[in-house]
């Protein structure tokens, strides 16, 4: 009698091993995830002296500020001028390369490629004194976990690394549903139900299943964004293109922003000037991030956060020459396809929660941990399957030997 054996079930054979071989790593991802979406508010109450400030101004003197972070730490480059913007009176973050040779034309910058892979040291400066308040290596353990969780310590591949992962992830999730879906049909209020009296092994099973159930559209959706994100170049490209319908792009910004050949300065213009003109659009927003350029040649860029508008639908970007101190370009929701703003500003609030507020943190936060928990439970429910599958004789414990005694009569 011959047995026919069974198709193996690709859903299944994808959603088992994405689990067994990234499963470590998506427990990592999901850990981390879960941390970072307050990692400001968890950064600022564990080094409450460090961004301590009083009687801060909207728009303060950021030349003065500027001044005295060259003059405390001469030997480094200021990549990043930063506030978390979570209350009025908080310190600005200057955050540094580490220490570079000097030339004569001033710091060796050559070695400055890609900003997010030299950053080395932070300044916190009050905005109302100008006075440097401390000083610490960027790699905090909050920052540590945000290069993990975006790059995988590896910037910019490691970001590519990170959207295979994410594309594995979206495909086991959605296997995962349907897998579920296969078993619940039949007995579904029992599926959809966790108990948290029940046993040991159900109570893990469940965890794996009904919590992984209702995390699904959460991990799915913040897969899928971090899978958009990575590769925003030839897949944005598609996608965008896909989302008008076939239709060719607008460019809000053709009649605004003439390109004109300048001339060059041989001096960076003064970031005050430049902060007032990125302003000019947009007076009522704070500047939340600038990112400094390394020659007069480059443009010095200004995050806006709108004070009167929703800043999840309308945070602004605008960057300015830092040689004549005119706006050379503008990233603005409401003078761009809408399909711009989906992929370099929507995505990103979404992803980390703050589009919905508080309430979008603890949808992510609990994604991230339902997350973190399926590698265990999804080893424990793997290695009980296979033990049940394993011959009888392999798993029959071995007896010991009985001796029989015969008594003489």
């Amino acid at each position: 009698m011959s047995t026919v054996r069974a198709k193996p079930d690709v859903m299944i054979w994808i959603h088992r091993y994405v689990g067994l071989v990234l499963g470590l790593w998506l427990f990592s991802i999901g850990a981390s995830g879960a941390i970072l979406a307050y990692y400001r508010e968890i950064d600022a109450s564990l080094n409450p002296q460090l961004f301590a400030a009083q009687n801060a101004p909207q728009h303060p003197d950021l030349d003065r500020m500027l001044e005295r972070v060259h003059a405390q730490q001469p030997e480094r480059f200021v990549l990043y001028i930063e506030r978390y913007a979570l209350k009025r009176d908080e310190a600005y973050i200057f955050t540094l390369t580490k220490r570079l040779p000097a030339t004569s034309q001033g710091l060796d910058l050559s070695t400055i490629g890609n900003y997010d892979d030299a950053l080395d040291w932070q300044v916190f400066v009050d905005p109302a004194t100008g006075n440097i308040i401390g000083e610490r290596s960027y790699w905090t353990f909050i920052n540590f976990l945000r290069d993990f969780h975006r790059e995988f310590f590896a910037p910019p591949s490691g970001r590519k690394v990170m959207g295979i992962v994410a594309a594995s992830l979206f495909l086991s999730a959605i296997f995962g549903v349907v897998l579920w879906w296969r078993n619940a049909k039949k007995h579904l209020k029992r599926a959809l139900s966790f108990r948290a009296s029940a046993a040991m092994p159900r109570l893990i099973h469940d965890g794996h299943t009904v919590l992984g159930f209702y995390a699904s559209i959460f991990i799915g959706w913040l897969s899928l964004s971090a899978l958009m994100l990575c590769y925003e170049g030839t897949l944005r490209e598609f996608s965008d293109w896909a989302l008008r319908g076939g239709k060719p792009a607008q460019n809000f910004e053709a009649a605004v922003l003439e390109q004109k050949p300048k001339a060059i300065s041989d001096r960076m213009i003064s970031l005050n000037r430049a902060r007032d003109t990125a302003l000019t659009d947009h007076p009522n927003s704070d500047v939340v991030l600038i990112r400094m350029p390394k020659s007069p040649a480059g443009k010095i860029s200004f995050r806006l956060y709108p004070t009167d508008e929703d800043l999840t639908l309308y945070t602004r970007q605008v960057y300015i020459d830092a040689s004549s101190g005119e706006i050379s370009g503008r990233f603005d929701p409401k003078r761009q396809p809408w399909t711009d703003s989906l992929f370099g500003l929507w995505l990103i609030w979404f992803h980390n929660g703050t589009m919905l507020g508080d309430v979008g943190r603890v949808f992510n936060i609990f994604a991230g941990i339902v997350l973190a928990s399926l590698f265990p439970t999804g080893i424990y429910i793997w290695w009980k399957k296979r033990r049940a599958r394993l011959p009888r004789k392999i798993l029959a414990p071995t007896l010991p030997m009985q001796t029989t005694i015969h008594s003489v009569e």
